[in-house]
């Protein structure tokens, strides 16, 4: 044996340490090189302007689009401000302005962020996300090890978590920030459980904190819910589980109160926010296809970036962690007595029929509804990695029946072959999946090498009992993770958000109007945006500027489908460029593609270069001005005057009339017209003087405005109005008011005044109070002095599952028939009643997954404005048509709608229902579906024949020892 290998067998855990951590850093070892970084910056140069400028090749992947547009934005507009000495609490860049450090996805109190703010641009977006891998490693390997697994096993296991596609592909994310605390969660219930020191309690509040900091509390609060079932299953119920359960439960409610500082800004924005709004009423259960299992065996099976023939991206439809997990799977079966075994077996069990759609009816639930159920990925993924952990630790073990372990490995290597082999040939018939790359009969071959390498290992060291197997297998299972690595693109610093010409000229002309440009990263650039991307998103903003989504719909002249949103979607910049608002919302210069032309008469060109042609609009107002007449109008009231462009010039409308704070001067008071009138307020004398605003200063989160008045007026600010901001004129607080539907107002007395808004998060005070006591807590402590296992994991993992929307479910029910059918042919579609009283509502049928709106009309055709599929039908009444040609071939879910005669479906403020949901699968017809291979499919059928022969093998008795 070598000098190396004795090491190794001396000390097996700094081995695996050394290993967890530099195996990334050669993963990675291309974004490290000097001027490289780690970034999907091709998804920038595909608009305009940024496509003159590309430096090379464009390869988008538009899966990565997020991280293009919002994360890695995110990242070095924070640095830059942090480095100007002012805290990121306001960006102005977007939507007209949302809270920053306030949204939990700016993660700005996570350790992780800091320390990308602290370094260069280059290694800002590389050198945290390889942290991330190196964590979620190295937190996988100390929980295995600490449910007492062997060193080989814990390693197997920390590399197909570190490695999965679901922290890989979603790396760049904050969601992958809190990857790593799933197993620490697990590990430190368990070590409470055995030594119940107060020291790891105060660890397990500092995790808890870290996990909701992160930058994805929803996935933070999925995995707390999964340590409350550990903690429950491994509780020792016949001697000191109270005191146990205790400590468990004072770790977590202290690791909450540290977050205060975070988490009361926080739900001040998502009260405010469009997700809230969506996500309160109703939304759509999603699910991954069953189908997309094989992508356990073949992670690239459905495809990357423009060839993805999947319904959702690969982050959410790959769950790969490797072959040799996967080869081990059933091998765990030896330790079934043990209760881990059992309990990840049902948390597996309860992730992936949430993940995969079977129980559908848990998606109103709170733990999942508020994010999604799309996002459970961590919960299998950290399941199935522990149980192929356990089945290599098995064999590491040789405890069990050789006999019978093999049989197992046998039979399940034989049915993932078959599986595998079954998939290729049923895609083999879909047009969409000869597109991808590489090939699915190679990826099988791939796949089918890698799982007969796993399976003859694992069948070697059963044998022989020899550990060397085992350090093969670790190779073997890297070797199988390689694919990956390749998924995140690197490129150099040339491709790092340069500045087009066109931007060059907006930074030089633009001063604080806003613009309408084609991506959402205006803030590096210092370009006000009205759209915006933050995954919650300012509701009373979108509602002036939406629809949100993708805009894509709009651009082809539809409407946009709002039906299948979940409220975490951009406001596109189109849908602010047709907005009856654009002018109010103060969008002066709007970037065009080169040579477009103008649809609008009224906008003049006044840039015209190679990457973009630039537009003025002379009607857009400026951000402050001053009115001098008011009306006081409810939300439903503002927006329809807001729409319909019937607000005057010189006037705005108000949303809280209520009286003003002891010393303010208020016009409407001062005018002697009640609070509550909800007339025109009658303008004073008018004076020969024009009211003068100046912007003094213009920052983030202050903004100054000088304003001389002759008469009692109105400052208007078309800025977000949102809880935290605060006026002062000449030194005295004064009230902000929300102005037309979603701004600032302040009200003027006659002659010159310093206007200034300042902002701070509502309840960060109070919470960084809290934050700080906990804080002293932890200090504190840590100064030196089963068989219900399964079902307590499904009952907290589906908190709640009865739980529904806050609507009640619609007054009729939708079917249709058949529920699988060629394009080309009839679907009979039924409405039946649920209720006898009520209505009469007009029923639509709306085709809920698809970008533009599309409605089923009562002759059987799809129109794109609403058409009631039955006008004004009453309570008890039934209806039935049919959509007369099915197509194009897809997994079709309509949608019923019903709301009050002449109400438009697609506000959901009218609904007094949630939507009624029906499927169908409409299939190509015979003639259009490809010939399959069937030569391909034979030779892979050989090949897979082949590989179970080697795998079987001739039947070996193990040595027993002497």
């Amino acid at each position: 044996m070598t000098a190396l290998g004795v090491l190794v067998r001396r000390h097996p855990d700094r081995a695996a340490v050394v290993l967890l951590v530099v195996v990334p850093l050669l993963w990675f070892a291309p974004a490290l090189r000097p001027g490289y970084t780690l970034s999907p910056l091709d998804n920038l140069f595909t608009t305009a302007p940024w496509r003159a400028i590309a430096p090379g090749p464009v390869q988008p992947n538009q899966a990565l689009g997020d991280v293009t547009q919002v994360f890695h934005p995110w990242t070095l507009w924070a640095a830059r401000e942090v480095r100007a000495g002012r805290p990121p609490l306001w960006n102005p860049y977007a939507y007209a302005g949302a809270p920053f450090c306030s949204n939990p996805q700016t993660a700005c109190l996570f350790p992780l962020t800091w320390l990308g703010w602290a370094l260069p641009p280059t290694l800002a977006l590389t050198l945290p996300a390889i942290v991330k891998v190196i964590a979620a490693g190295l937190a996988m390997y100390w929980f295995l090890r600490g449910l007492a697994l062997r060193p080989l096993a814990a390693c197997v296991g920390a590399t197909a978590f570190m490695f999965s596609t679901t922290v890989i592909a979603w790396l760049p994310w904050t969601f992958a920030s809190t990857m790593p605390f799933l197993p620490v969660l697990f590990g430190l219930v368990d070590r409470i459980r055995a030594r119940g020191d107060r020291r790891l309690v105060a660890l397990l509040a500092l995790a808890v904190a870290l996990d909701l900091l992160a930058g994805y509390p929803q996935a933070a609060l999925q995995a707390l819910a999964a340590t409350a079932a550990w903690a429950l299953a491994r509780a020792p119920w016949r001697a000191g589980a109270p005191a146990f359960l205790a400590r468990v439960v004072g770790g977590v409610a202290l690791g909450v109160a540290l977050t205060a500082a975070q988490a009361l800004p926080a739900l001040d924005y998502v009260r405010e926010s469009t997700v809230y709004a969506f996500r309160s009423t109703w939304t759509p259960p999603l699910a991954v296809p069953p189908r997309a299992m094989v992508t356990a065996l073949m992670p690239y099976f459905f495809g990357t970036g423009s060839s993805t023939w999947s319904v959702w991206q690969f982050n959410i439809t790959s769950t790969y962690v490797g072959l040799v997990p996967l080869a081990a799977l059933p091998l765990a079966a030896a330790m079934w007595r043990r209760l881990p075994a059992r309990f990840f077996v049902g948390l597996a069990l309860v992730a992936g029929l949430v993940h995969y759609g079977a129980l559908a009816a848990v998606a109103p639930a709170p733990l999942i509804a508020f994010g999604s159920n799309l996002r459970l990925m961590p919960v299998l993924v950290f399941a199935l990695v522990t149980l192929g952990a356990f089945g290599v630790d098995a064999v590491a073990r040789g405890e069990s029946s050789y006999a019978s372990q093999l049989v197992r490995l046998r039979a399940w290597f034989i049915a993932l072959a078959g599986a595998g082999l079954i998939a290729v040939t049923l895609a083999s018939g879909e047009p969409a999946a000869l597109a991808v790359r590489p090939s699915l009969a190679a990826q099988y071959v791939a796949a089918l090498a890698g799982l007969t390498a796993a399976a003859w290992l694992l069948r070697r060291w059963l044998v022989t009992g020899d550990a060397r197997w085992g350090v093969a297998l670790v190779a073997v299972q890297l070797a199988t993770l390689a694919p990956l690595a390749t998924y995140l693109p690197v490129r150099d610093a040339r491709w790092l958000y340069p500045t087009p010409p066109a931007v060059a000229w907006l930074q030089a002309h633009v001063g604080s109007a806003r613009v309408v440009i084609a991506d959402q990263v205006g803030l590096l650039f210092g370009l006000r945006q009205a759209h915006g991307y933050d995954g919650l998103s300012p509701r009373r903003i979108t509602e002036v500027a939406g629809p949100i989504g993708t805009g894509g719909a709009l651009v082809a002249g539809f409407r946009q489908n709002t039906l299948a949103l979940h409220g975490s979607e951009p406001l596109p910049a189109v849908s602010v460029l047709l907005a009856p608002t654009r002018a109010l919302l103060g969008v002066r210069f709007i970037v065009l593609p080169p040579r477009a032309a103008s649809a609008e008469p009224a906008l003049r060109a006044v840039y015209d270069g190679a990457d973009a042609r630039i537009f003025e609009d002379p009607t857009a107002l400026p951000r402050a001005f001053v009115v001098s007449r008011a009306r006081c109008a409810d939300d439903r009231e503002a927006l329809a005057l807001l729409r319909a462009r019937a607000i005057g010039a010189d006037e705005v409308v108000l949303a809280d009339c209520a009286a003003p704070a002891a010393g303010e001067t208020d016009p409407i008071a001062s005018r002697g017209v009640a609070p509550d009138s909800r007339s025109v307020v009658a303008p004073g004398p008018r004076s020969a003087v024009a009211p003068q605003v100046r912007m003094l200063i213009d920052e983030p989160a202050r903004v100054v405005v000088a304003v001389s008045t002759a008469t009692p007026a109105w400052l208007v600010l078309t800025d977000t109005w949102f809880p935290g901001w605060r006026a002062r004129i000449d030194g005295r607080d004064v009230v902000v008011r929300r102005a037309d539907h979603a701004f600032r107002a302040v009200a003027l007395p006659p002659g010159p005044h310093e206007v200034e808004f300042t902002f701070t998060p509502r309840g960060l005070v109070s919470g960084a109070a809290v934050t700080l006591g906990a804080l002293l807590i932890v200090g504190a402590l840590l100064i030196a002095r089963r068989r219900a296992a399964v079902v307590l994991a499904a009952v907290l993992m589906l908190a709640a599952t009865s739980a529904e929307a806050a609507l009640p479910a619609a007054p009729f029910s939708l079917s249709a028939t058949p529920t699988t059918v060629d394009a080309g042919e009839p679907v009979a579609i039924d409405v039946t009643p649920r209720a006898r009283a009520g209505g009469p509502w007009d029923v639509y049928i709306v085709w809920l997954f698809t970008e533009r709106a599309a409605f089923l009309g009562p002759e059987g055709e799809w129109a794109p404005r609403p058409v009631p599929f039955r006008a004004r039908l009453g309570g008890g009444e039934s209806a039935r048509g049919v959509w007369r040609r099915a197509g194009p071939p897809d997994d079709v879910t309509l949608a019923l709608v019903a709301v009050r005669p002449g109400a438009d479906p697609l506000d959901r403020a009218e609904w007094t229902s949630r939507p009624a949901l029906a499927r169908v699968r409409v299939e190509a017809p015979p003639e259009a579906r490809p010939a399959r291979p069937w030569m391909t499919l034979a030779a892979l059928l050989a090949a897979a024949v082949a590989a179970t022969a080697l795998v079987w093998g001739q039947d070996l008795f193990r040595p027993r020892p002497l």
